[in-house]
């Protein structure tokens, strides 16, 4: 029998043993070259967050009127003056500091339709809500220019 076991255990293929060592497993260690894209990755959405919030806080500061002086200005709105044209005069007499933002807010919240013609005196504390509610409300500033003489 013991030939027979013998036989039996040569029939069967042995299994080819590697020449290789087995590969060592690192206990805890990350290579410098893994982490590099990470780091690189977390301080770029870092960056991106930050200039993402300043902007965000330099248009709510316009949208609302935050930090500005008490001033009034006189504007003049005639009747060929695109919104583009009205932002344009509200920024450059101080009112507003981003032209296209208020033409988003003017569009969206349906005052640009409704802006009349005329002279406004207006307050650089004014939001943009109380712009475009100034500027719809077709009050203007009548000056006659003439005083009455006394009798």
């Amino acid at each position: 029998m013991d030939e027979n076991a013998e036989n039996q255990q040569e029939s069967f293929p042995q299994e080819p043993q590697s020449t290789q060592e087995p590969k060592k497993k690192r206990t805890g260690q990350k290579s410098v070259s893994s982490l590099v894209p990470a780091i690189v990755w977390l301080t770029m959405v870092f960056f991106v967050g930050m200039v993402l919030g300043n902007m965000l806080w330099l248009f709510a500061a316009d949208v609302l009127a935050f930090g500005r002086e008490d001033i009034t200005v006189e504007i003049t709105i005639a009747d060929t003056d695109s919104l583009k044209d009205i932002s344009k005069s509200l920024a450059r007499n101080g009112l507003i500091n981003f032209p296209g933002l208020f033409r988003l807010y003017a569009k969206f919240s349906g005052a640009a339709e409704r802006f009349q013609p005329g002279i406004y005196e207006l307050n650089t504390k004014y939001d943009y809500p109380a712009l475009a509610k100034v500027l719809s409300s077709g009050t203007v500033r009548r000056d006659t220019g003439a005083q009455p003489l006394p009798s």
